[in-house]
């Protein structure tokens, strides 16, 4: 399949319907050096130049693990209402920098706080999360470390190392106990294939 047949798939993907040609989700944006770059809404990518397709990057490309790992975290909320009962929850996505904040529903205030901080390096192939905190009333259901195994699993998948940096005595403590490699006493840990992020029983 041709560069100009996958746009074209992605674009009218779907049934024309009584003569109505489909047109998919898409995000266009200009360049300055007059190129056009189009998402669609299943992450495939495409730049445009004088009116050619010139560069197409699939969806599930590693070029896109900042897009997998904020949709898996949305995915994450989404399936646990305990979650998404009393908070909202926004992103801030740089491709190298990711930071998820909560905001209660019911606070007249513009106030927020931090969810999750991580970094992607993509020229080590290391994702640092330098934050993570669930409210207290959230706490004691795992979901902490369930959002880590989330992430884990995109960074295995791309062949990238997952590490907790800036961390506090007791949750070092809590992951080093669950497996945890440390890379740096009382600093720094990697999450491996062999570090519980199940609940215990």
């Amino acid at each position: 399949m041709t560069i100009e047949e996958k746009y074209d798939q992605d674009l009218h993907g779907g049934k024309e319907i009584d003569g109505l040609l489909r047109y998919n989700s898409h995000y266009r944006g200009q360049e300055d050096d007059g190129s056009t770059t189009v998402k669609f809404d299943n992450g495939n990518f495409y730049v445009i130049e004088d009116g050619k397709i010139t560069q197409h990057i699939d969806g599930k490309d590693e070029y896109f693990i900042n897009d997998h790992i904020v949709d898996a975290i949305y995915k994450f909320i989404d399936l646990n209402p305990l979650m998404s009962k009393n908070y909202t929850y926004s992103d801030y996505n740089a491709q190298d920098e990711i930071d998820f904040y909560t905001k209660e529903k019911t606070s007249a205030t513009e106030s927020r706080g931090m969810l999750i901080r991580l970094v992607i390096n993509r020229e080590s192939k290391n994702i640092e999360i330098s934050n993570i905190l669930i409210d207290p009333s959230l706490q004691h259901n795992g979901f902490g470390k369930k959002i880590i195994r989330e992430i884990f699993i995109i960074a295995s998948k791309h062949n990238y190392r997952l590490f907790l940096v800036q961390m506090v005595p007791g949750f070092y403590k809590r992951m080093v106990n669950r497996g945890a490699e440390i890379i740096e006493f009382e600093e720094i840990v990697e999450i491996t294939a062999a570090t519980s992020l199940e609940d215990k029983k």
